[in-house]
């Protein structure tokens, strides 16, 4: 029976896209008058444009939602094991704001929870990460080495001060039910710079006046909004035009090959571990010869290597 034509292909093709058709009607943008804290960016005219171009703002797609969601759901189970714990998470629906000198809101922001502990209530943060982040992660510190993820201090710093509190904590899922616990004590300079930046896309967002571009142009080309609503001129960066066609159409080329490398690098190896340990074997019109070599590597200190070495050739069709 051919699989694509049974009854059990039908279905779960069905099922991938009912699931994709409902995570797609639950994908919505939202009018933004002020920054969110989950959202803070290191770029202040990045925040400012998320305020005034929040229409042009590209909406996750499906599988990118089902991710949120399932976050969603881990935060949910995460409250769970807290009280079969002996806790007593206190969830916060209601955002909190935080004002400026005009009265204007500047930011706003939800709070996954807190705990009271020894007459103290704690918040927390829940985030549920890939298990291949989770393992870099043991410290605060360690958000920095990725710019998606560098939001989260600022996040949290954010919460501390507008709960007037001096620590918090955040704990990680890794999706797979391992946690990590990392305390985050309030940074005044942090928090202070994190008020300033949203007062000023708030200002920013009535006057039209934006901030600067981000000084880093990795972070700019990783940015919603890059191309959109905001195209940093290259000599910002220290670029420069390259107006040679020749020069250009090679990296024309270079762009398409790329993937069909990709794919013969990944073919070529899936062949090669197959055929390992086989002297020779003809598959269709291919020949595939294999040895096993051995060699000498002049490394220091030197030492002495053992492969499988396989070439393979095209049988010539003969009349």
């Amino acid at each position: 029976m051919n699989p694509d034509s049974s009854k059990a292909a039908a279905l779960c093709a069905e099922i991938n896209q009912r699931r994709a058709d409902f995570l797609a009607r639950r994908i919505e943008a939202y009018p933004r008058t002020q920054p969110i804290a989950s959202d803070l960016s290191e770029c202040q005219r990045e925040t400012a444009l998320g305020i005034l171009y929040w229409k042009d703002r590209p909406l996750p797609e499906p599988s990118l939602k089902a991710r949120f969601e399932r976050g969603s759901a881990i935060e949910d189970i995460v409250m769970a094991e807290l009280r079969s714990v002996g806790y007593s998470p206190r969830v916060e629906r209601h955002p909190f704001e935080i004002k400026d000198r005009q009265g204007r809101i500047v930011l706003r922001g939800k709070l996954d929870g807190f705990l009271k502990w020894e007459g103290t209530e704690i918040p927390f943060e829940v985030k549920s990460l890939d298990p291949n982040i989770f393992r870099q992660v043991d410290s605060v510190e360690d958000f920095q080495r990725w710019p998606w993820a560098r939001r989260y201090p600022r996040q949290m710093q954010a919460y501390l001060l507008a709960n007037n509190l001096e620590e918090g904590f955040f704990l990680l899922d890794d999706c797979k039910g391992n946690w990590k616990l990392l305390p985050v004590p309030l940074n005044y300079a942090l928090a202070e710079a994190v008020l300033r930046q949203c007062e000023i896309a708030v200002e920013a967002a009535h006057t039209g006046d934006l901030p600067a571009y981000h000084k880093d142009p990795a972070i700019c080309r990783q940015c919603w909004a890059f191309g959109r609503v905001c195209t940093p001129p290259m000599e910002y960066h220290g670029l420069v035009m390259a107006d040679d066609p020749e020069f250009i159409q090679q990296l024309d080329r270079r762009g398409e090959l790329y993937e069909a490398h990709k794919e013969y690098e990944g073919l070529d190896r899936a062949i090669k571990d197959r055929t390992k340990g086989k002297d020779g074997l003809v598959a269709g019109s291919w020949l595939i010869q294999g040895k096993e070599v051995t060699q000498e590597r002049k490394a220091q200190p030197a030492k002495i290597v053992t492969f499988w070495q396989s070439k393979i050739t095209k049988i010539e069709e003969t009349s």
